[in-house]
């Protein structure tokens, strides 16, 4: 057995186990489930799901023959059931072992009765409805079992994964309907239960975090996936898209899910590179919304997140980045990607090291460089920190010595408009575009530009500067009209006057 799922089987509450006392209990959606983690090496082993093994006398011997890894897989089960069976271990595993050989003598004995059918993928619809039917008089316990036995023939000899989905997708293209679907989805959700297959059907990742984002690219179909997936994941997700699989995404669902309490990185061996891989997976689930889980996905994942964020972690990601703000807007992204999720705290932390440390709001003086991009680096840094989520009481220690900053360089921009520009209409022009680019910050210093723009629309050669080399009607009402929307634009005009 892989040690992570006798370790996930071991974890199982207890409250919840599957108890198996006769042989039709072993063909519950929930006892298959368990099958799947305690017989996993054998059924990626032979790239069987657990129907087809509870479906085929071949099969059965083939896994009990293995001796220790059957008794093996017994042994955790009574373990994991005794309690709740209300039984010692040795009670429960001699009931557990009377179950499954009463399983495999009725399987036998039902199919030698009855072989299977032989499946035809246009008739399979027809065959079900046959097959149900006939059932209706049987005395069986076990609901479409002569169906699941058929598909168990029909599935026999693939050798791949891949192969095994072809052929199950052949049924769903080819005689489609909800029976055929249902069916369909549950052997598809088999497949995806197994790490192995699910990979050998989407492609192998770099990382387990690609992992994780391609399986919730498969949860958010019909959304257009941003993994790259081999030719099965893209047939999966056109299927999850054409079809309510639904048990096929509780399958990845759980894979996911499986994948976030791992302990493996997401990212590769460095912490910066674990991070940002943890950063790109919440993004992807925040996306995701409901179809990845929604909440309780989040909360699984924020569990992470003390593990791998920290002042140092977040050091080493932004080793990169030599300037400071640019350091800060990337903790700021980051802090308002975490939504609720732990860790934003330690991000606050350095946040507040690097604009204290470091004296960021000094930073930002005339001779660092041209005026207009120095004033839109403090816009942009102050919109960082209003976007970021942050509580006002965390931000305003940050956004008025930033706003001050602006402020401060406001006067000498005025002048240096002034001075390359002869004009009040160049002026007002130049001011005009600045605003349009988004160079200053909303509320007092936006207001004082404003400001400044209507005393030079005051000046007396506003008007003739700003119509020079216009001579005829048409071209000055073409000049006005561009002023109208530089005014709208930057918010001096809002209801058609300037």
């Amino acid at each position: 057995m892989a040690q992570e799922d006798a370790g996930e089987a071991a974890s199982a509450p207890r409250s919840g186990a599957t108890i198996c006392r006769e042989p039709a209990d072993l063909y519950t959606p929930r006892s298959k489930r368990a099958i799947a983690r305690l017989a996993r090496e054998f059924l990626d082993h032979a790239k069987v799901t657990p129907t087809e093994l509870l479906h085929s006398p071949s099969l059965q011997r083939q896994y009990m023959d293995m001796g220790t890894a059957y008794q093996a897989a017994a042994q955790k089960a009574a373990l994991a059931q005794a309690q709740t069976a209300n039984q010692n271990v040795q009670q429960r595993l001699r009931e557990l072992y009377n179950c499954v050989d009463g399983a495999v003598r009725d399987t036998a004995a039902r199919l030698k009765a009855k072989p299977p059918a032989t499946i035809s993928p246009d008739t399979f619809h027809e065959l079900i409805a046959a097959e149900r039917k006939a059932e209706k008089s049987d005395t069986g316990e076990i609901p479409d079992f002569t169906v699941n036995a058929a598909i168990a023939a029909y599935l026999a000899g693939t050798k791949t994964w891949s192969e095994k989905f072809d052929k199950l997708l052949l049924l769903a293209d080819s005689a489609g309907g909800p029976e055929v679907h249902a069916i369909v989805d549950s052997l598809i959700a088999d497949i995806v239960d197994s790490k192995v297959a699910l990979r050998e059907l989407i492609g192998e990742s770099e990382t387990l975090g690609k992992h994780l984002e391609a399986i919730v690219d498969l949860l958010g179909a019909p959304n257009e996936p941003k993994s790259e997936f081999a030719e099965g994941g893209r047939t999966l997700h056109r299927l999850l898209t054409s079809h309510p699989l639904t048990e096929t995404r509780a399958a990845l669902l759980r894979q996911l899910r499986r994948g976030l309490q791992s302990k493996n990185p997401l990212g590769g061996k460095s912490p910066a590179a674990d991070l940002q891989a943890h950063l790109r997976l919440l993004e992807r689930l925040t996306q995701a919304g409901d179809s990845a889980g929604g909440e309780n996905t989040i909360a699984l994942f924020s569990e992470r997140l003390p593990k791998i964020l920290s002042v140092d972690t977040l050091s080493m990601v932004m080793r990169s980045l030599t300037r400071a703000e640019d350091r800060l807007i990337k903790a700021l992204d980051i802090h308002r990607r975490l939504g609720t999720s732990p860790g934003r705290q330690q991000v606050r932390q350095y946040i507040y090291n690097i604009f204290e440390f470091e004296r960021v709001a000094q930073q930002f003086t005339p001779e660092v460089g041209p005026l207009p991009e120095t004033i839109k680096r403090v816009t942009t840094l102050h919109g960082a920190f209003i976007g970021s989520g942050m509580a006002e009481q965390h931000i305003i220690k940050y956004v008025e010595p930033l706003e001050q900053a602006q402020t401060t360089l406001l006067p000498l921009l005025f002048q240096a408009v002034e001075k390359d520009n002869e004009t009040a209409a160049a002026r007002v022009m130049a001011l005009l575009d600045l605003c349009a680019d988004g160079t200053f910050m909303t509320g007092a210093n936006l207001r004082s530009v404003h400001q400044q723009i209507r005393r030079y629309m005051s000046d007396n050669d506003f008007a003739t500067s700003f119509l020079a080399g216009a001579p005829d009607k048409q071209t000055q009402t073409q000049r006005f009209a561009d002023l109208h929307r530089k005014l709208l634009a930057s918010g001096l005009a809002r209801t058609g006057n300037a």
